[in-house]
């Protein structure tokens, strides 16, 4: 009895909390970019003193939200990935090598609006596709034609300036399932946690 009156008093504050919450005032529309930034060198013990291995990346979602209904978002998101790798043997070798990819998602929000507060708690859902490919070895996954696949989810939060604009910080999950054909062609498994500060214009 004591665990079905715990029950049913959870489903009673959620009822309240998803009933009451309402996204921006008199908007319907998100607009919202961002930014997620990763970089990192490798220099194994023994090489000689000019060896470097360097590898960057920059994810720069772009996302349009239809609020249709009280506190739930419906939301697109590009994510454009740009990555930069270069490579010096420390005996007169070396590469510079750029690539772009990008990951299209379809994302479901829903946004607590908290009363007399700037602050807009959000959760998240959606899938995506393209090919992005979050982590090394990107040369030879693009140029053989690589696919990939990922949920996304996530929480977040959304700091109002007025009505008009935001700050959007946000934990995003990404499970990339990744198929790629050529020499060796196989299919890969990553996992990427990050965190994505943008912002946000409300119409």
């Amino acid at each position: 009895m004591k665990k079905i009156s715990v029950l049913l008093a959870f489903l009673l504050v959620f009822g309240v909390v998803f009933a009451a919450s309402q996204p921006v005032e008199g908007k319907k529309f998100e607009l919202s970019t961002g930014l997620s930034f990763l970089a990192y060198s490798y220099r194994p013990s023994g090489e000689p003193a000019g060896y470097s291995s360097k590898q960057s990346y920059f994810n720069i979602p772009v996302r349009f939200g239809w609020f249709f209904w009280k506190g739930l978002e419906f939301e697109p998101e590009l994510m454009l990935t740009f990555y930069h790798s270069s490579y010096n043997d420390g005996a007169g070798y070396s590469y510079s090598y750029h690539e772009t990819g990008d990951i299209l998602s379809g994302n479901l929000l829903y946004n607590f609006k908290l009363n007399k507060s700037h602050f807009v708690p959000f959760v998240l859902a959606g899938f995506g596709f393209g090919n992005a490919i979050p982590y090394e070895d990107f040369a030879e996954k693009w140029e053989s034609g690589a696919k990939t696949t990922t949920p996304n989810l996530g929480f977040g939060v959304k700091y109002l300036f007025g009505n008009t604009a935001a700050l959007r910080l946000e934990y995003r999950y990404r499970n990339f399932r990744i198929k790629y054909t050529g020499e060796g062609a196989a299919t890969e498994h990553v996992i990427l946690n990050s965190v994505i500060l943008g912002i946000c214009l409300f119409f």
